[in-house]
């Protein structure tokens, strides 16, 4: 058995960090009948994206009290519901809407959070009126150009007819809804007397329709040119595997017991290419470059029977 590791030095330019080659380095040898192909141990950082403007799920819009309509656009990362309501929030503070309360605090009026029992994300859109935040004493923020309504506003959350709906697991519509159902609940008037049809006078909160899919990469392909897996698809796969723990934080695959060993395809090689797909066999991007991979080719005498400890 002879023993081969592809690391960041590997990497084939442009290709998003998700292709290595290797050069055998006594030029080109020849490969046989019977000579097999293992993945023994492969070592990474979980680094892919899962909003990106390629995957095209990152946007969606939220129209405010005086019936505004504004886009929220994720940059290109990994964003966890907490982070999708973080940057809401952060769209809203650059637009100035928000309420202050009487010892600074911001005071949001849409929120996504987590439902867990529901396994669901859920959003809340809060009712605002120049008499409630009277009361609470909430009053506009510095710069503020648009005025509050006099009677119950609740802004309006709209998914938009892009992949971000399969992320947070709602349909394309605004929420609340008017008439018929995912129309948007209209804003009309001159504020701050403006009206909105249907009113609403409580908290509305939705939950997901679908399972929330928060990163759509729930596998990655590894595939190797050398091999001939007559029973896969595509046949040059060579193993398959989900990414482990939180999203930044560097994870080892390494088979347990007997190796999982394919054929290879007999000819002559001056080199070879392992890539990364998702479980789609799509191209993948991962972000960061320290991969470390190590195969096992097998001559055809061996015995691939040995477990591995």
């Amino acid at each position: 058995m002879r023993t081969l590791i592809l690391n960041s030095s590997n990497i084939i330019a442009g290709s998003n960090n998700s292709a290595l080659i290797y050069r055998f380095p006594s030029g080109s040898i020849t490969l046989h009948k019977g000579q097999k192909l293992a993945l023994a141990s492969l070592t990474m950082y979980y680094s892919t994206f899962n909003i990106t403007a390629s995957q095209n799920n990152n946007a969606f819009n939220y129209v405010w009290v005086d019936g505004s309509v504004n886009q929220v656009l994720f940059p290109d990362g990994f964003y966890d519901a907490s982070a999708i309501n973080n940057f809401l929030h952060f769209t809203m503070v650059q637009n100035r809407h928000f309420l202050v309360d009487s010892l600074g605090n911001f005071v949001y009026f849409i929120t996504i959070t987590t439902n867990p029992s529901a396994y669901a994300l859920e959003v809340n859109t809060f009712v605002m009126s120049s008499p409630i935040a009277l009361a609470s004493g909430w009053v506009l923020p510095s710069g503020a150009t648009w005025v509050i309504p006099t009677g119950g506003i609740v802004p309006v959350l709209q998914i938009l007819a892009n992949a971000f709906r399969d992320i947070i697991g709602f349909s394309t519509g605004y929420y609340p809804t008017g008439s018929p159902t995912f129309a948007i609940a209209n804003i009309a008037g001159v504020p701050p007397a403006q009206v909105q049809t249907p009113t609403y006078t409580t908290t509305q909160t939705f939950l997901s329709l679908t399972v929330p899919q928060i990163t759509p990469l729930s596998s990655y392909i590894l595939t190797c040119n050398l091999i001939n897996n007559n029973y896969a698809v595509p046949n040059n796969l060579m193993y398959c595997f989900s990414p482990q723990g939180a999203f930044g934080s560097q994870f080892t695959i390494a088979p347990s017991g007997q190796l999982s060993f394919i054929n290879i395809q007999e000819g002559q090689y001056d080199r070879f290419v392992v890539a990364f797909t998702d479980q789609l066999n799509q191209p993948v991007k991962i972000q960061d470059p320290n991969i470390v991979i190590l195969l096992i080719i097998t001559d055809a005498d061996d015995d691939i029977t040995k477990k591995v400890r």
